[in-house]
């Protein structure tokens, strides 16, 4: 009798154990921590220019005379900043040309672009921000003029590949500060 036990019992946890549940698997979020926003100013006599920036998530490098580097360590992100001085219209095109073209290499492979237009007429500020939808490399080009002598283009850059689902969060995080920085640009005049 206990050798007829032993087999049955066996069969039956093999038989048992052999059946495949099909249990749905939770979705898994990405769970990004974002340090609160605090907005210090940049302003330095050597630039023509000042401009608030979130220093409690950046770190701000200077790099030359026309060139600002906004690494955002955390995120694996960093914004690109240029700044040209332009010399009547002539130049205005140009410099809006060379930007278009670095747009359309990016838009190239996007699912999309949203265009946010800017216009302070008081403060003399132009500029258009291009959020870039898909897996692209620079989810977040713009630019900003006065149309008479200063022209700024920047551009969000990732670090790596990813999925532009997975970074979305990060971009919006880092378009609010590109929004305080429109708000806040000053021309500095000598």
């Amino acid at each position: 009798m206990g050798k007829i036990i032993i087999p049955i019992f066996f069969f039956t946890f093999m038989i048992f154990s052999c059946n495949e549940t099909n249990l749905p698997k939770q979705n898994g979020f990405l769970r990004i921590e974002f340090k609160e926003p605090y907005y210090s100013i940049y302003e330095e006599t050597d630039t023509p220019f000042n401009f608030y920036y979130n220093s409690n998530s950046t770190d701000l490098d200077q790099i030359g005379h026309n060139q600002f580097l906004f690494d955002y360590s955390d995120l694996n992100l960093s914004l690109n900043l240029s700044f040209y001085n332009i010399g009547g219209s002539q130049d205005l095109e140009k410099k809006s040309r060379d930007f278009s073209l670095i747009l359309d290499t990016h838009t190239k492979k996007s699912n999309g672009v949203i265009l946010r237009e800017y216009d302070n007429n008081n403060s003399r500020i132009f500029g258009k921000l291009y959020e870039i939808k898909g897996d692209v490399a620079s989810p977040i080009q713009f630019y900003l003029t006065d149309s008479i002598s200063n022209f700024i283009s920047g551009s969000v850059n990732l670090k790596f590949k990813s999925n532009y689902d997975s970074i979305y969060p990060s971009i919006q995080y880092v378009k609010n500060d590109i929004l305080v920085l429109f708000e806040s640009i000053n021309w500095n005049t000598k």
